[in-house]
């Protein structure tokens, strides 16, 4: 090959890249917004271990699951606590639903958790989970945001799937 055949090549790699990180979501702004909130009821699972751990996965999936086969009406939720007690790379989370009405029937081996809130700092992501930031920046941005507003923030997030493409994270205010 020769020289102009392999910058023509690179050109198009570049664009394609491009195309695709666009096509993604990749240059999508996120919102931030205050939210007035009535509380969050869940239903789910605990996980407290490694963050590599397949449980993790296996708990999302099965959420994910009952939300789509309609066991449960709501919104996949993951809720993911700082915790500074644990130890390294070992992580806190709750995984399930945000329940859009109360129900009585709960899946074996989920329990109800209700976050008593009022007012959250919110970040509304429209783009596929590979271009988002990282969840750090959005948390720091959060808390950052709020100090603009004048409150404090609870340390955990909520995360909700609203599709392959939106996400919400909220974090409650104190």
């Amino acid at each position: 090959m020769n020289k102009k055949t392999i910058t023509v090549i690179g050109i198009l790699a570049i664009a394609a890249i491009t195309a695709g990180y666009m096509y993604l979501g990749g240059l999508n702004k996120i919102d931030y917004s205050v939210e007035n909130i009535s509380d969050y009821n869940l239903v789910g699972e605990h996980f407290q271990g490694n963050g590599d751990d397949t449980k993790i996965e296996e708990a999302f999936i099965r959420a994910r699951g009952y939300v789509e086969d309609g066991t449960l009406n709501g919104v996949l939720t993951l809720v993911h606590y700082n915790d500074t007690t644990l130890v390294d790379k070992e992580i806190k989370l709750f995984i399930g639903v945000a329940l859009n009405k109360g129900t009585a029937n709960l899946p074996d081996g989920y329990q109800r958790l209700t976050i008593p809130a009022k007012r959250a700092m919110r970040a509304t992501i429209e783009a596929h989970n590979v271009v988002m930031p990282s969840p750090e920046t959005i948390e720091d941005n959060l808390i950052e945001k709020a100090a603009e507003y004048g409150f404090k923030l609870q340390d955990f997030t909520i995360e909700q799937y609203i599709s392959e493409q939106q996400l919400i994270i909220d974090m409650p205010a104190k």
